[in-house]
């Protein structure tokens, strides 16, 4: 008879059914990653040189993204960042296309905005100190807030504009200039002010989804580094 020596030692798997649940979870988060990681880019606004500066001091505290909305698709989110004037907002936004007469269209209005804000189309309306612009303006598309300045563009609420359009060639339109943005801000100070998208500024921004995946498969990967570490150990 062979003996069998009892002190045979079998490997075996640590809990097998909290790895996979595991694996699955890096999954499910290394695809809402790749879903979320629509490119977007940042952009800021500059002074229309003129006799009214009531609102010159503040220009840095407006800005813009613009989004990859998919499928030809971009979206436009409009924030307000003052913290040292009370009641001051965004009552109107303006779009001029310059001869990128093809660069946007379908136009939409309150697409996902922040806050109590609340705007309306208003056509090809004229914006305030447009004539001193050393570039000619011409407006086609705008959008009003609804009635009350409580629908404005309040501190730390954002609009949400979209249209039809390549994201790329916007973002490229908004660097050069062809395409431009304009602010009408009010309630400065019992006076108002026009801004209007500066030139070559944008930068890269990630999206919050896109970072919490990261930093959640990053975590992942150091609980599995050390599994594997305790499991050799025991071995």
């Amino acid at each position: 008879m062979i003996p069998v020596n009892k002190n045979i030692k079998v490997l075996t798997m640590k809990s097998p059914l909290t790895l996979v649940k595991s694996i699955l979870t890096v999954v499910g988060v290394a695809s809402l990653s790749a879903v979320s990681a629509a490119p977007a880019s940042a952009f800021s606004f500059g002074n229309i040189v003129s006799d009214n500066t009531v609102g010159d001091a503040y220009v840095n505290d407006f800005s813009f993204n613009v989004a990859d909305g998919g499928s030809d698709n971009v979206i436009f989110k409009i924030a307000n960042n003052n913290t040292s004037v009370a009641g001051i907002f965004i009552g109107s936004v303006y779009f001029d296309t310059g001869s990128n007469s093809n660069l946007l269209s379908a136009f939409g209005i309150n697409s996902s905005n922040t806050g109590t804000v609340n705007f309306e189309d208003n056509g090809t309306a004229n914006m305030a100190q447009s004539a001193n612009l050393s570039m000619p303006w011409s407006t086609d598309f705008a959008a009003t807030k609804q009635g009350a300045a409580s629908n404005g563009v309040q501190t730390g609420e954002v609009l949400g504009l979209s249209f039809a359009g390549n994201y790329n060639n916007v973002v490229s339109a908004l660097n050069a200039g062809t395409l431009r943005l304009g602010l009408h801000v009010q309630g400065i100070n019992g006076g108002s002010d026009t801004f209007v998208s500066s030139i070559d500024n944008t930068q890269n921004t990630p999206e919050p989804l896109t970072m919490l995946a990261a930093g959640a498969a990053v975590g992942f990967g150091a609980m599995f580094k050390k599994q594997r570490s305790e499991a050799q150990k025991s071995e």
